[in-house]
């Protein structure tokens, strides 16, 4: 029988994929995973042909039955659609290559924004005009940054579809310019001095709210990882005795695995935070939760502290540590391997994730005596 709205929505996932047919060749895709896929089958030359029409709910029963193309003596070609370049696009270039976040992002942006406006469009047939309406709507209501991101997400659509052979031109770089620009771009806010630096150390040191937070707030001092790398650090990734931290690509930026060597200091912190969270996984997981901290719970306790936006963030260890790692004279490439920063030679990059240990292990031991010394030195003023 043909398929309904209310039977589609009804179809459960199973531990494999099955198909369940609408007709003419019409036919919805479960996967294992809850998503739905349409699908439509054709015959030329006694061939069997089929295609993808894209995801529901993207697109609906009726407009999947409007673009279904069975016609008497041939075929009729089939829309490009944009929901199907966006499913290959973000398959094949996109999860290989980034990391979890930023994936959560770019898929929450495909399905907020970009899909329900123009999943069910052929890509061939979106002008600069329209796309520009939308993403100045989109600006209004959601933000400019929203509408820069998605514009991105576009462009980067696009120009896989036309290195596919799908289309010809990319009508979101023609919107270069033409949006409403962001403002100036305002990086991490951080410290750049010694004395700016003991007093935000001595400062976390005497935090007397969650010890589990003040702890996570001295080892991104002490490490200089990003902070959302040391809110899902685990257990198994650390080698205490090593004094070595492994962090896995994929939760790196780059989707490389990125070694930290730990200081003496370094290393203490893990161990005493080993007594307060007894999670077989999770480094920092709270006592009464089974999972990390929160995505904010580092930010909302600096800004207990008085370091609010315009003075120092949790991802302000990291300029601190650049710029007075550069003041004291350690060599620039080894202080950027450690801040785990891009390299650009991309054949160089295929092999250099233990580039420098050894320095780094030597530095990152100068770095946590000299924040002892710089917290000490607090203390006595």
């Amino acid at each position: 029988m043909p398929l309904s709205e209310l039977k589609i929505k009804n179809l459960k996932p199973r531990k494999s994929r099955y198909l369940v047919n609408d007709s003419q060749g019409l036919y919805i895709a479960v996967m294992p995973t809850g998503e739905k896929y349409w699908y439509v089958r054709t015959r030329k030359d006694g061939v069997e042909h089929k295609r993808s029409l894209g995801r529901y709910p993207d697109i609906g029963l009726k407009e999947a039955r409007e673009l279904r193309y069975t016609m008497k003596g041939g075929q009729k070609e089939v829309p490009t659609l944009l929901s199907a370049v966006a499913k290959e696009w973000y398959k094949t270039r996109c999860i290989p290559a980034l990391a979890d976040r930023t994936l959560r992002n770019k898929r929450s942006h495909l399905d907020r924004f970009i899909l329900p406006l123009f999943g069910g469009r052929d890509i061939r047939s979106i002008s600069p005009q329209e796309l520009r309406q939308a993403l100045a709507k989109i600006q209004s209501t959601r933000g400019l940054h929203t509408g820069h991101r998605v514009r991105g997400i576009l462009s980067q659509i696009f120009r896989y579809a036309i290195a596919s052979g799908l289309c010809e031109y990319d009508p979101a770089q023609q919107l270069v310019g033409a949006l409403v620009p962001l403002p100036p771009n305002r990086h991490y806010s951080t410290v750049k001095t010694e004395d700016e630096a003991a007093q935000i150390l001595h400062t976390v040191s005497a935090y007397d709210g969650n010890p589990i937070v003040r702890l996570g707030l001295l080892l991104l001092a002490y490490t200089f990882v990003r902070p959302g790398e040391m809110r899902l650090a685990q257990w198994a990734e650390l080698d205490l005795e090593k004094r070595e931290w492994r962090i896995p690509s994929d939760r790196m930026k780059m989707k490389r695995e990125h070694i930290v060597p730990l200081s003496t200091q370094a290393a203490a912190l893990f161990s005493k935070l080993r007594t307060l969270t007894r999670h077989p996984v999770w480094c920092f997981a709270l006592p009464a939760e089974n999972k990390p901290l929160s995505s904010v719970a580092f930010h909302k306790t600096m800004r207990m502290m008085g370091y609010g936006t315009g003075k120092m963030t949790p991802h302000g260890f990291r300029g601190m540590a650049s710029t007075l790692l550069n003041e004291h004279g350690f060599p620039p490439d080894v202080i950027e391997r450690q801040l785990a920063h891009v390299e650009g030679n991309q054949v160089r990059a295929a092999y250099n994730r233990a580039e420098y240990l050894d320095q780094r292990r030597d530095m990152m031991q100068w770095w946590g005596d000299f924040l002892d010394e710089l917290i000490k030195k607090q203390a006595r003023d």
